[in-house]
C-alpha cells in the first residue's frame, strides 16, 4: 500500500504551540550530555584504569544494544498513543541508571551500568526524531532548524567540558554528565503531544525494521549512512586521548570538537536550501565523500591549524550524512512507519558503529593515527553504496515516496 503524500502547504494543520522550540529544548539536553560524553567519557574511562581494548568494549556495548533492543523500542513508538510519554518514561529510567555510575568501580561494574543506561537511553533519539519528522510532514517544520539547537548546545558542552577538564579533576565531569541526564528527564514532559503517527485510510500492515530493509534502495541508503557514521569511531573513541598525548590542552581539545559541530550547525541552518538544490541522496554523497577525504588526511600530522580545518569537515562527514538520511526517511516512508524506519536505521547504524568502535581500540593501539586510513576505507565503501542507491529506481513522488518491500 502506498503511503500518503506529504501535505501541501494549504492542507497543513496548525502546529501545537512552540512545537519546534519544545522539541529543541529536549534535543539540547540530549546533546549537552553527548557533547560531554563523546569527547571526555573515554578520558574518564582511561583515568579509571581501563585499557584501550576495555575502553572500546565499554563504548561499543551501547551500540550492540541498539541492534538487540533499541530498534524494537523505537518501532513500538509507532503504536504509542503519545510518543512523548514513551520518551518521558525512558528518560526517567535513564537518569536512575546514570546515578549508578557513582558507585561503579572497575571494568565490569562500569560495563554493567553502561549496558543498563544504554538500554533506556538509546531509543530516545530515534523516537524524538520520528516525532520531529511527523512535524515536518504535518506542519512543514524545518528539521534542520530544530535539530541545530542540539548541535549548538553540543558546542557549549565541548567548550565547557574542556574548560572543566583544565581546572578540575576528570571525576567532576562524571557529576556534570549525570546532571545533564537528570536535566533531560525534567525537560522531557515539555515534548509536544500530537497523537499517534497518522495512518492512511486503507488498512496498512505496520512495517517492522526488518520488513523495511527488504526495499533495495532503502537498504542501500541506510547501510551507506551507517558505514559513513561508523567511520567516525576512531575519532569518537580516541581523538581526545590522541590529542591529549600530543600535548593539546583540555581547552584546545574542547575547541576542536566545538569547531566540528559549528560546521554542522551552519549546514543545518541552510538545510532547506540545500535539500531543495541537492536532494537527500546527493547530500549523502557529499557527506560520504567528505568523510573519506577527512580521514585520509588525518594521519598527515597537520598541526593545530590543520586539525581545526579537518574538524570543520565534520559538517560534511556527519552533518550532511545525518541530514540526508533524515530527509530520505521522511520522503520515502509513510508517517505510520517512521518509528520502524528510524529503528531500521538504528539497527544498521548501530551494528556498523559497534564493530567499528570495538575495532578502534586495537586499531589505535597498533597503528595510532594511521588507523584513520582504515576509517577512510569504511567511508569510501559507504560512498560507493550511496552512489549505487542514487542509480536505483527512485520512488514515485505521487506515492509519497514510500519504500516498497518489493523493490
Amino acid at each position: 500500500m502506498s503511503a500518503p503524500a506529504p501535505p501541501q502547504a494549504s492542507d497543513r494543520a496548525a502546529a501545537p504551540f512552540a512545537f519546534g522550540a519544545r522539541i529543541a529544548l529536549v534535543y539540547s539536553a540530549l546533546f549537552f550530555f553527548t557533547g560531554l560524553q563523546l569527547p571526555f567519557f573515554p578520558l574518564w574511562l582511561e583515568a579509571r584504569g581501563l585499557s584501550p581494548t576495555e575502553i572500546s568494549v565499554v563504548l561499543a556495548l551501547p551500540l550492540v544494544l541498539r541492534v538487540l533492543a533499541s530498534a524494537q523500542l523505537a518501532a513500538r513508538a509507532d503504536r504509542a498513543r503519545e510518543r512523548a510519554d514513551l520518551v518521558i518514561a525512558l528518560y526517567a529510567l535513564s537518569a536512575l541508571a546514570a546515578l549508578a555510575y557513582l558507585v561503579a568501580g572497575g571494568f565490569w561494574a562500569i560495563l554493567l551500568v553502561t549496558a543498563l543506561f544504554a538500554f533506556f537511553n538509546n531509543p530516545i533519539v530515534p523516537i524524538i526524531d520520528s516525532l520531529t519528522l511527523s512535524g515536518v510532514r504535518r506542519y512543514g517544520i524545518d528539521y534542520g532548524r530544530v535539530r541545530l539547537w542540539g548541535s549548538l548546545v553540543f558546542i557549549v558542552a565541548n567548550l565547557g567540558g574542556g574548560a572543566l577538564l583544565a581546572g578540575y579533576d576528570v571525576e567532576t565531569l562524571l557529576a556534570v554528565l549525570i546532571g545533564a541526564v537528570v536535566a533531560g528527564a525534567l525537560l522531557a514532559p515539555l515534548l509536544p503531544r500530537i497523537g499517534p503517527p497518522r495512518r492512511p485510510r486503507e488498512a496498512v500492515l505496520l512495517g517492522s525494521p526488518w520488513r523495511l530493509m527488504a526495499g533495495r534502495r532503502f537498504l542501500l541508503v541506510i547501510v551507506a549512512s551507517g558505514l559513513v557514521q561508523a567511520s567516525h569511531a576512531l575519532i569518537y573513541g580516541f581523538g581526545s586521548i590522541h590529542w591529549q598525548k600530543a600535548g593539546l590542552s583540555g581547552t584546545q581539545i574542547g575547541a576542536l570538537w566545538a569547531t566540528g559541530v559549528m560546521a554542522e550547525v551552519v549546514l543545518f541552518h541552510f538545510s532547506r536550501r540545500l535539500m531543495g538544490r541537492l536532494g537527500a541522496v546527493n547530500l549523502l554523497v557529499a557527506g560520504a565523500a567528505g568523510a573519506t577525504l577527512r580521514w585520509a588526511l588525518m594521519p598527515a600530522e597537520p598541526g593545530l591549524a590543520g586539525l581545526f580545518v579537518l574538524q570543520a569537515m565534520h559538517g560534511l562527514s556527519f552533518g550532511a550524512t545525518h541530514l540526508g538520511t533524515m530527509h530520505f526517511l521522511a520522503e520515502s516512508v509513510g508517517e505510520e512507519r517512521l518509528g520502524a524506519a528510524q529503528g531500521a536505521a538504528f539497527v544498521v547504524g548501530g551494528a556498523a558503529m559497534a564493530v567499528a568502535v570495538f575495532a578502534a581500540g586495537p586499531l589505535y593501539g597498533a597503528l595510532g593515527a594511521w588507523g584513520f586510513l582504515v576509517m577512510a576505507a569504511v567511508a569510501a565503501a559507504g560512498l560507493a553504496l550511496v552512489v549505487a542507491a542514487g542509480g536505483a529506481q527512485p520512488h514515485s513522488a505521487g506515492r509519497g515516496g514510500e519504500t516498497s518491500e518489493a523493490e
